[in-house]
């Protein structure tokens, strides 16, 4: 296995002198374990916050309408960020944005979790979501731009594999924390609680990692450009049209697995609700711990194949052919799994110089899967029912997988994952060659 990220060569942007090696780093607590622990702690106040936020706005005089609006306004609003969001990590330093993303991040879930009224609420949502998209992608740059071409692939793809693997075992943790917790503690008391956690983040964060460099000669819209450019090109056409498909098939079971669940068993008792969603985070982890026996120089083959089937067992189960369970967690481990290996594609191909602004212009991209996703659910389900919402929006999933296949094969550049060391040669060099 690869070494300690806190031993990696560095990659980092040059100096007048040229590249300089990073400061020592301790070896008893690696980067590597930091990641994981920042990861694990933000996604159980996230998750702690997911369990209970539509009761705390319901609770303080929101109509179902209302809700809803709030909560579509402040993905509307995380969605715009989430574009010049890599750009300014790339621009300011990674370090930098990672801290202002938490702080934001955690003033926003503090703020939600005090309000009295509506207008608080409504803006420690809005603050939430802001926070989020300016983290998202920040602690794996900080990682992945350290690292040199020895043993990149296996080195990158276990970043990705950690971070995953911790952010599963968070969203654990965060549904056990509220179901222990909410006895004695009000559900905006735990939302404010979380918040604390991701504010101490904040401030532990440019103790925790390395001062990453800067751009400051280079413009935010040249940035958020170059890196639309390089997404949108032949070169990252399959690892995106597979992101995409992992998206949709993931979004599908987020939201179908409830109303499978109470078609299939009525909703006499909640606390089956927690059970399934406790059993799916295990299995979701269990997938993602996985990948380290996936072959790491081929996850554009291994990711497509895997993410072909995770619609099989969604659809078995919709259909009453296997246990609505047992189709759940088998999904949930093949997202698991495809989700690390299509990560570390996008990684492999990702610049050091533009890294954090083509992970968001992915995610933008992704979002609006989501968003198509869940909105055709809606309609579909009303049409033809749940096996058949289920069922074609599987099918969807599986072509867009097979196409991320296919277009490998037409496309070989998409897997070339040495054209990336080469792009951070020359920048390290003084450089400058057309990216595509």
């Amino acid at each position: 296995m690869s070494h300690s990220t806190s031993d990696q060569a560095p990659t980092d942007e040059p100096t007048p002198s040229g590249p300089q090696p990073p400061p020592p780093e301790g070896r008893r607590f690696p980067l590597l374990a930091r990641l994981s622990v920042f990861t694990l702690v933000s996604t159980t106040a996230d998750f702690a916050f997911g369990a209970v936020f539509v009761t705390v706005i319901l609770a303080r005089g929101a109509d179902p309408w209302a809700v809803g609006l709030i909560l579509a306004g402040g993905h509307l609003i995380g969605l715009v960020m989430e574009a010049p969001s890599g750009a300014l990590g790339d621009r300011y330093g990674h370090r930098r944005l990672l801290t202002l993303g938490l702080l934001v991040w955690g003033s926003g879930f503090v703020a939600l979790g005090l309000a009295d009224g509506l207008v608080f609420t409504v803006v420690g949502v809005c603050l939430g979501n802001i926070g989020m998209s300016l983290k998202s992608g920040t602690l794996n740059a900080i990682l992945i731009n350290r690292i040199g071409p020895h043993d990149r692939n296996a080195r990158i793809t276990r970043i990705v594999r950690v971070g995953a693997v911790s952010t599963r075992l968070g969203s654990v943790l965060g549904a056990a924390s509220v179901m222990v917790a909410g006895t004695w503690l009000s559900a905006g008391t735990m939302i404010a609680v979380g918040g604390v956690l991701v504010l101490l983040l904040g401030v532990l964060a440019p103790v925790c990692f390395p001062a990453t460099p800067g751009q400051p000669d280079r413009r935010i819209g040249t940035i958020v450009l170059e890196s639309v450019v390089l997404v949108a090109s032949r070169r990252f056409l399959p690892p995106v049209v597979l992101a995409l498909s992992l998206m949709v098939a993931t979004m599908l079971l987020v939201v179908s697995w409830q109303p499978m669940l109470l078609a299939e068993y009525g909703d006499d008792d909640v606390r089956l609700n927690g059970l399934v969603l406790l059993l799916m985070s295990l299995s979701l982890a269990a997938g993602a711990a996985c990948a380290r026996w996936v072959h790491q120089d081929r996850p554009h083959v291994w990711g497509a194949l895997l993410s072909m089937g995770i619609g099989l067992p969604l659809v078995l189960a919709a259909h009453g052919v296997v246990p609505l369970v047992t189709g759940l967690v088998a999904a949930e481990f093949l997202i698991g799994l495809g989700g690390v290996l299509s990560g570390a594609w996008c990684q492999l191909m990702f610049t050091d110089a533009n890294r954090n602004s083509m992970f968001s212009a992915v995610t933008v991209v992704t979002l609006l899967g989501s968003a198509l996703t869940t909105s055709s659910f809606g309609w579909l389900w009303d049409l033809w029912g749940i096996p058949a919402a289920v069922s074609v929006l599987a099918v969807f999933a599986l072509v867009l997988a097979a196409a991320a296949l296919v277009l490998t094969r037409l496309l070989p550049e998409s897997a070339d994952f040495t054209w990336a060391v080469r792009q951070n040669e020359d920048a390290a060099r003084g450089r400058s060659e057309p990216s595509c």
